[in-house]
């Protein structure tokens, strides 16, 4: 796997997985976290010392768009922009949509929210 889809991967997994792993697991995960952050190790590198599972590219193949969202009952159109959002440092692949309450999400990575990325750019 490249290191876009890495750190894509890891920004999708890292809130499941901080709920669910502690002591040393959990240490060696925020350890790599903050060396992702200061530019000294690769979400490939942090993926394999903690254990997470990365599955092989294969070429022509892409992730599932996320749903657009639709119109509230009585308007003609959305009041959500269209478009997905995209990882705030243009480091990764990670495409996200609003979540049920419109909230924008966040980069789990590096603490910021997603930027939009609407059809034409």
């Amino acid at each position: 796997m490249d290191e876009r889809s890495a750190l894509s991967e890891l920004c999708r997994l890292l809130p499941d997985l901080r709920d669910r792993w502690s002591g040393p697991r959990l240490d060696l995960l925020e350890e790599g976290i903050e060396g992702l952050s200061a530019g000294t190790v690769s979400a490939v590198e942090v993926c394999a010392r903690v254990g997470i599972p990365l599955p092989p590219v294969t070429r022509g193949t892409a992730p599932p768009a996320p749903g657009v969202y639709s119109p509230l009952p009585g308007l003609e159109s959305p009041r959500i922009p269209a478009g997905t959002y995209a990882c705030p440092r243009r480091q990764c692949g990670r495409r996200e949509g609003r979540d049920a309450d419109g909230r924008v999400p966040d980069c789990t990575l590096f603490g910021e929210p997603l930027r939009l990325r609407t059809r034409g750019g």
